[in-house]
């Protein structure tokens, strides 16, 4: 038996001094034959029985692929995930997809958590990870993103948070491109270790040739030198830092060192850890056509809706300039309502492009995460196996990937990533609500609504009425055709108050309520007029009566301004209603009301019981929702129509007395 093992060692010794040649199909029969015969405990290299370089084994592996298929029908940014071929399931999560909402379609918690016990159950085989630096390390925090405070004011309605012109569809494509070239460069260099372990030693530089990471530094003595190389390298965290750039230098170390190799490290290699990775690279394939189909939910319109936005601000507060200083031509409170509805139209914009880059910023994190773990998993594997087998891969490999870059959260790479990167966005950064929005005099006193309701105005030649929906504000008094001001936002009639005085009002007891608005004449062609009002009771004829005698009878803005202030102090506080204490009616105890709801809408209801029903009777709307009430007529007598008055003003006695 001594013999035939010194005659097996002399053999090996021939071979090494022959020429560099690869070994044989005959040669390693010749060596394996002999090593059948050398009992165990001996310190002799054994090579599995029949085991040939380059072979794998035929067996299948429990390693599924993943198809990944985009339905059309599904919305935008959907992305299924089908089952998979033969009954497997992908090695990138079945599910992990790129859409709108997260929803069962990513990775569960559960299925990392088992990931990472499978993973810690590898990594604890090892001797290099049961000392206590190596647990200290593994609970080190990742580095916190470096981003510089966005300068611009969130609150402002004249800027767009999001990059409008941002491309991140065809940078993650190369991103994860660049992953598949790291897999496939893994792919290679594992390959050749199963065949060096096969062929000894003197294969050894063989490997260190396969390591190729085009874009990487090898040990301090390579640089990527063309421009795609130096693109794909700022992808990742330089050298030094635990990244996977330290890869390809740690390998070649470990490399000039190595003189063994084991059966049992080229067997697993073989059947477990290679065929993962490449069917992980195939399904990163499909996951880049998935990211590029994407290309068009980052084209937007916010820099056109910007403008618009500005455009209706200078009309807003030129509007105010007007009603406070000069001659009223628009309303600030119609125009206020134009602007609110063009600044939710572009939140709206925006928040929808603040969705699409959160949408494949999570998936793309998760997609990535997915791959660091099953990188740093074929790793660890390897690791364990080799460490087993000498010291030496202990202090060369081991320790410095258990330091480096297996201590890294699978997200290291991606959050130092986007940190760096000006084509994504914070992933913290929260959106924008119209209700956080703040522009100059937002809430001044002339853009309030001092009372709405249900009125009925009498024709200029017929004895009919007609019912419409009314707003007073500071500055004029408006008819609209229902109290929905999401979709109703032009009025039918507006009276300025400032050519308008309130003439009489009905007596209490009288059968009808009545107020007479007249409209003073405004130079040769516009002639004045008499507006005859009537209400369904007399506390609401009064209301109506002093709210527009005390706005009219005041010219001075400053004086208005201060009214309206009182006004809404006492909706606040008690029960009075109009802007006249000692004149008021008692009402409901309710507060100012703003042009808009809590749900951003611009709804304006009527107030009182009476005016909810009348205004029901007219327009057939029973529950007053947001809804358009069409403008219905109910008491159109076509009569033949009298002589208009020649005096000013006008009687409620004569109409009353002539059956009006």
């Amino acid at each position: 038996m001594l013999s035939q093992n010194q005659f097996s060692l002399q053999q090996l010794q021939h071979i090494q001094q022959q020429p560099t040649r690869s070994l044989t199909s005959t040669d390693n029969t010749n060596v394996n034959m002999n090593f059948q015969q050398i009992p165990q405990g001996q310190p002799v290299q054994q090579v599995a029985q029949g085991q040939q370089p380059g072979n794998r084994a035929s067996q299948s592996v429990p390693y599924p692929t993943d198809n990944i298929s985009i339905d059309a029908n599904q919305p935008r940014l959907s992305i299924n995930a089908d089952a998979g071929v033969a009954g497997n399931s992908g090695i990138l999560d079945e599910g992990l997809s790129f859409h709108h909402v997260t929803s069962g379609g990513n990775l569960s918690l559960q299925q990392l958590q088992q990931q990472q016990q499978q993973q810690q159950q590898l990594r604890q085989q090892t001797n290099s990870l049961t000392s206590a630096q190596t647990q200290a390390s593994r609970n080190r925090q990742s580095l916190q993103m470096h981003r510089s405070n966005n300068q611009l004011d969130p609150r402002s309605p004249l800027v767009v948070l999001m990059p409008t012109n941002a491309n991140p569809t065809e940078v993650l494509a190369q991103r994860f491109a660049a992953w598949r070239s790291i897999i496939r460069s893994l792919l290679v260099y594992l390959q050749e270790t199963v065949s060096i372990q096969d062929e000894l030693v003197r294969q050894h530089l063989r490997l260190q040739h396969a390591i190729n990471f085009p874009f990487f530094t090898i040990d301090n003595q390579y640089q990527p030198t063309t421009p795609e190389e130096k693109n794909m390298q700022r992808f990742f965290v330089p050298l030094g830092h635990g990244s996977i750039q330290d890869l390809p230098t740690l390998f070649n170390q470990y490399h000039t060192q190595m003189v063994h190799a084991a059966s049992k490290a080229s067997k697993e290699l073989n059947t477990e850890v290679i065929p993962r990775l490449e069917d992980m690279r195939r399904d990163l394939l499909v996951k880049i056509k998935e990211i590029q189909s994407l290309e068009s939910d980052f084209k937007n319109s916010c820099s056109r809706e910007l403008q618009e936005t500005k455009i209706r601000l200078k009309a807003f507060q030129d509007s105010l300039e007007a009603a406070k200083y000069g001659s009223v031509k628009e309303d600030p409170y119609l125009t206020k309502i134009l602007l609110e509805k063009q600044i939710k139209k572009q939140l709206t914009e925006e928040n929808f492009l603040h969705e699409a880059f959160n949408n494949i910023q999570t998936s793309g994190k998760e997609l990535e995460k997915v791959v660091m773990m099953e990188i740093q998993n074929a790793l660890t594997i390897y690791a364990r196996l080799l460490g087993q087998e000498a010291q030496l891969v202990f202090d060369t490999l081991i320790t410095k990937l258990d330091s480096g870059f297996f201590s890294k959260d699978p997200v290291f790479e991606w959050e130092n990533f986007v940190a760096k990167d000006s084509n994504f966005i914070d992933p913290n950064l929260p959106m924008r609500r119209i209700k956080e929005i703040v522009y100059k005099n937002q809430n001044d006193p002339f853009t309030y609504e001092i009372k709405s309701g249900v009125l009925e105005r009498r024709s200029k030649f017929l004895k009919s009425y007609s019912r419409g929906f009314y707003v007073l504000t500071p500055s004029f008094l408006h008819e609209f055709k229902s109290g929905d001001r999401k979709k109703d936002l032009v009025p039918v009639i507006s009276l300025s108050l400032n050519d308008c005085t309130v003439a009489e009002h009905s007596k209490k007891g009288s059968s009808d309520f009545k107020f007479i608005l007249h409209t003073k004449q405004n130079g040769i062609i516009h002639r004045g007029h008499n507006w005859v009002f009537r209400t369904d009771s007399y506390e609401s004829m009064m209301d109506w009566f002093n709210n527009i005698k005390k706005l009219t009878s005041i010219s001075n803005p400053v004086e208005k301004a201060r009214l309206v202030n009182e006004k809404l102090v006492q909706d606040r506080e008690g029960p009075k209603s109009n802007l006249d204490q000692s004149q008021s009616t008692p009402q409901n105890n309710q507060a100012p009301r703003i042009s808009f709801d809590n749900e951003d809408s611009m709804l304006a209801t009527p107030k009182t019981e009476n005016e909810v029903n009348a205004f029901s009777e007219t327009t057939g709307n029973t529950t007053l929702n947001n809804s358009v009430v069409e403008h219905m007529n109910k008491g159109a007598n076509f009569t033949t129509p009298k002589n208009p008055r020649k005096s000013a003003q006008y009687s409620l006695d004569s109409r009353t007395a002539n059956g009006t």
